[in-house]
């Protein structure tokens, strides 16, 4: 409750009063808006016009809509609040976003772009035309956004250019969880560097006890010691076996550094990077309420609603 007498209980952000350099914002009445304008109303219409023109659409029963409906109620929290859409959400973005979903939806119906980022390898010309010019209008919608960003009060430029640490900071998580559950991994290099240490560890002890084998005086009496035993017991005495060479110290850790290791992991995964992923990633970043900054957020919530409306909340990391 605030400290004066006014009595107010919640204080939301007044959008016109949220600053441009703002981490966060959040106001009820607004967020109803972008919910209304960029979820729920598209998210039917765009299936019902797809499978009207027979567009690709997953099949979806009624527990995954509900479980992409709820999925898109927290992503849209996130993004609303960070994405400081309190302040920057306006007409020209809901303008800019249906004629790009559904050009959008257009688009990867053409022949040449029924393919996924993974088989990239395997892209037609078309494709790499598509995805070269829509890399050029995000580079030039990017350096644009930067160049906005650097007009507002220092340091925020260098607050939103290294934003772009956590996404990839997520995606690398990802690449070595996947090397993890593949190839054993961190389990194989600490063990590999265990059995190191331990050889570096013994590898002093075996030096030491050559130098001493080597010794001129030590070897003149193991052999008049052994000349002793030999008059003594004769040929027909037991003799003891030869003590063990040293240099065989190392023998057992070469073993059990080359032993395969348990892997307790019953599956592999792989990793499959979707459209919709990226494209939610770059809405974080439209949000300035220049119009080429709103034309541009409208365009990337589109993208990343064409994904969701089409196929759902398809996960990053998947098993195998």
């Amino acid at each position: 409750m605030n400290s004066d007498a006014s009595g107010t209980v919640l204080d939301f952000s007044d959008p016109p009063k949220v600053s441009e350099t703002a981490l966060f914002s959040f106001n009820p009445l607004v967020y109803l808006y972008f919910m209304l304008a960029f979820f729920f109303v598209p998210y039917p219409l765009y299936r019902y016009v797809a499978h009207h023109y027979n567009w690709e659409l997953n099949t979806k029963t009624a527990a995954r809509h509900w479980s992409d409906v709820f999925c898109g109620c927290s992503y849209g929290v996130i993004l609303f609040v960070f994405g400081n859409y309190s302040h920057c959400f306006s007409w020209i973005t809901v303008v800019a976003f249906y004629p790009a979903l559904f050009g959008y939806g257009w688009i990867a119906e053409l022949p040449f772009t029924k393919t996924s980022l993974p088989n990239i390898r395997n892209w037609p010309m078309g494709m790499w035309v598509v995805f070269l010019t829509a890399l050029a209008i995000i580079l030039a919608f990017a350096a644009f956004h930067i160049y906005l960003a650097s007009t507002l009060t220092l340091p925020f430029v260098a607050y939103y250019v290294c934003a772009l640490l956590i996404p990839i900071f997520f995606l690398v998580l990802a690449i070595l969880l996947i090397k993890e559950v593949n190839n054993n991994w961190m389990r194989t290099k600490y063990h590999g560097w265990s059995v190191a240490r331990q050889q570096r560890r013994r590898r002093p002890h075996s030096q030491a006890a050559n130098v001493s084998s080597n010794d001129p005086q030590q070897q003149h009496d193991e052999k008049t010691q052994d000349d002793h035993d030999d008059n003594e017991g004769g040929s027909g005495s037991n003799a003891s076996p030869p003590p063990p060479q040293h240099g065989d110290t190392d023998q057992p850790s070469d073993v059990e550094a080359n032993q395969p290791l348990h892997n307790p992991y019953t599956s592999r995964a792989s990793l499959h990077l979707h459209h919709w992923q990226i494209f939610y990633m770059l809405a974080f970043f439209t949000r300035f309420t220049h119009p080429v900054s709103q034309v541009a957020s409208g365009i990337v919530l589109a993208c990343y609603m064409e994904g969701i409306c089409a196929y759902g909340y398809d996960q990053l990391v998947n098993d195998d």
